[in-house]
């Protein structure tokens, strides 16, 4: 590739958390929309579109889907209510730099991050992180706050009531009866990562959180370095037990790992050294700058879906990693 010559590369990774399998009846739905997503997203990429757009708009679609921890579909809290959280970082060639896979100098990107934390009205999250990012001098924002900014911006907000779907009600009222057979049940979070032709690196992230948490927790998807992380180096988006993967500050620290070796290989063994060892489970997703993908996670199960330019979309139940069991967002 001429040195004056774009990047032409574009990849995307989308998944719908890592936790037990889900019901069998609901795993052809589950992943029709795991495919949905990756489509959305794919969609811009290949109309030179940003990562950015396309993470929005891939984690968006699950958001929308009432069979996600995220967004409609959030678990509820020990109260009855819907908190969610959410996050977004880009690394963004910077101006008059040209972006090449070789590219790995921290100060040839401009990185941003925003997101948002224990929000009840807005009915896409990932999109008010966005808005955080772009029309705040902040990187997070919490409750009515960040409410405020959603009402602002023109963001959908709605009745806390609106968001709470069939699903999840039935879910919190069996958990309150049957709460340590139900301990597992739910998929964690959703999440994106993408490479664009022109460089960009995007990460975004969004969860309803532990089902019966306590009111006003916030976990790792609204945590920079840990639920999300973008760099020169490449993107990434986890989901799991987000105390363990907060602590870990498993995206950071899975990017800066990041060399000539495979990246689910480099995934595999942060979750073996930063996760496993706490009896925790977690997943992450990743995207380059040479657009290769990876991921890992030692749950049951990690759906994901994934783009390629030279290899088209594909649907996986990523393989498990044979260590612990529990499962905790």
């Amino acid at each position: 590739m001429p040195r004056h010559a774009k990047l032409r590369l574009t990849a995307l990774i989308v998944h719908g958390g890592a936790g037990a399998r889900g019901p069998a009846h609901e795993r052809g739905a589950r992943k029709r929309a795991i495919m949905n997503a990756v489509k959305a997203g794919a969609s811009i990429l290949r109309d030179g579109g940003s990562a950015l757009d396309a993470v929005i708009a891939s984690v968006v679609m699950l958001e929308d889907d009432p069979l996600f921890n995220a967004g409609y579909g959030s678990t509820l809290n020990g109260d009855g209510v819907v908190e969610m959280d959410a996050s977004v970082m880009v690394a963004t060639p910077a101006s008059g730099m040209i972006a090449t896979p070789s590219q790995d100098d921290a100060s040839r990107v401009v990185a941003e991050a925003g997101a948002v934390a224990a929000v009840t009205r807005v009915k896409n999250p990932v999109r008010l992180a966005r808005a955080v990012m772009e029309h705040t001098p902040h990187v997070m924002m919490a409750g009515s706050g960040a409410e405020s900014i959603a009402r602002e911006w023109g963001i959908e907000l709605c009745n806390p009531e609106d968001l709470i779907a069939p699903r999840a009600r039935e879910r919190f009222l069996a958990r309150i009866q049957r709460q340590k057979e139900l301990e597992r049940e739910e998929h964690g979070t959703v999440g994106a990562a993408a490479l664009d032709i022109h460089g960009q690196l995007a990460a975004a992230t969004s969860t309803g959180g532990v089902p019966g948490k306590m009111a006003g927790r916030v976990g790792d998807s609204a945590i920079i370095g840990a639920g999300t992380f973008a760099s020169a180096a490449a993107a990434a988006s986890a989901t799991g037990h987000g105390e363990a993967i907060m602590m870990a500050s498993l995206c950071r620290e899975t990017v800066a790992a990041i060399g000539k070796s495979d990246l689910s290989r480099i995934a595999r063994r942060k979750i073996t050294e930063l996760i496993a060892p706490h009896d925790s489970e977690a997943g992450i997703i990743l995207v380059d700058r040479r657009g290769r993908i990876g991921h890992a996670h030692n749950a049951d199960t990690m759906e994901i879906g994934i783009f390629h330019c030279t290899g088209g979309m594909r649907h996986e139940w990523a393989a498990s990693m044979p260590t612990s069991r529990q499962h905790r967002k």
